[in-house]
Order: C-alpha cells, then sequence, then structure tokens
C-alpha cells in the first residue's frame, strides 16, 4: 500500500478522534453547554420529523389511501420542535423527565424480571435485583432534581465521546500503521 496514503488515512483517524475526545472533554467540563446543545438537537429533530411526516401527507393528498394521521404528527413534532429550540429550558426539563422515566420503568421491568429469573432457578438472580433497585432509586433521584440528571446526561455524553475518539485513534493506528 501507497506510505503517503496510509498517512494521509491515519491522520485523518488521529484527527476526528481527537475532536470527538476535545468535545467530549468540553461536555463533562461544561454540563450545562452539553445539555443545551442536546436539547436544541432534539429540537432540530423534531423539525425535520415534523416535516418528514407533513411533505408526503400534502403530496399524496389525492391518494385515497394516503394516511391521515401523518397531519396530526407532523404537526405535533413540529410543534414540539419550535417549543424546544424556543424554550431551552423546557426541552431540558423534558429531557431530563425522559430519561428519569426511562430508567423508572426499565428498572422496574429489570426488577420483575429477576424475580423471573429466580423462578428459573438461577442462583444469582439478587444481582439483577439489586441493579433493578439502584436504578429505581437513581430514577426517583433525577426526576426529583433535573440538575442532577443534566449533569449525569453531560458526563454521558462526555465520556462517550471521549472513549469513541480513543478508538477511532487507535483504529486509525492499526489499520494504517507508521511504516
Amino acid at each position: 500500500m501507497d506510505y503517503s496514503f496510509n498517512k494521509t488515512a491515519r491522520w485523518t483517524f488521529y484527527t476526528a478522534g481527537a475532536i470527538l475526545v476535545f468535545i467530549g472533554i468540553l461536555a463533562i467540563l461544561n454540563p450545562l453547554i452539553a445539555i443545551m446543545s442536546t436539547a436544541v438537537s432534539m429540537g432540530i429533530g423534531f423539525l425535520l420529523a415534523g416535516a418528514n411526516y407533513l411533505v408526503p401527507y400534502f403530496s399524496m393528498r389525492n391518494n385515497p389511501f394516503r394516511p391521515k394521521w401523518l397531519l396530526p404528527l407532523g404537526v405535533i413534532d413540529i410543534v414540539f420542535g419550535a417549543l424546544f429550540i424556543t424554550n431551552i429550558g423546557l426541552a431540558m426539563l423534558a429531557l431530563s423527565t425522559m430519561l428519569g422515566a426511562w430508567m423508572l420503568l426499565a428498572g422496574c421491568m429489570k426488577l420483575y424480571a429477576s424475580f423471573a429469573v429466580k423462578a428459573a432457578g438461577a442462583k444469582k438472580w439478587w444481582m439483577m435485583a439489586i441493579s433493578a433497585v439502584l436504578m429505581i432509586v437513581l430514577s426517583f433521584l433525577l426526576l426529583s432534581n433535573p440538575a442532577v440528571e443534566g449533569f449525569f446526561l453531560a458526563l454521558l455524553a462526555g465520556s462517550s465521546l471521549i472513549a469513541a475518539g480513543a478508538l477511532i485513534i487507535a483504529e486509525g493506528r492499526m489499520i494504517y500503521p507508521n511504516r
């Protein structure tokens, strides 16, 4: 393989990885900015999803099989997107509430599953039950204090970005070695 190609490809991986590591560190050091950018991203996502529903609804207006539910769903998504972008505080609260509710539901389902695993004869079923109870307790902490949840989200996002960046740098080293 051409050495100049290897060098270019390797540095492409290094640069992409370094950017992700940098963004991850910023997310951890500035949790409020990380949460705000997530909320804005969700707002943009809702706007795009709403438009995605409205375009076929209006372009298929002469089709008798046109799904009627596309219009209300598109309007709801656009309204949520506009609210998220124009009211960052509301978006941050909604984001926090959704994550807390998800953790509560997942913890309850996991607790139920742990007893099913016990009934099936597993000896260490209690580990799953303890994990589920911890998830439930954490969900109540997150739901009662959105600031804690916001920090948790920023820490999780930042850590994930740092890990992804480190993996991309490692890929560049392994796939395109310096010869």
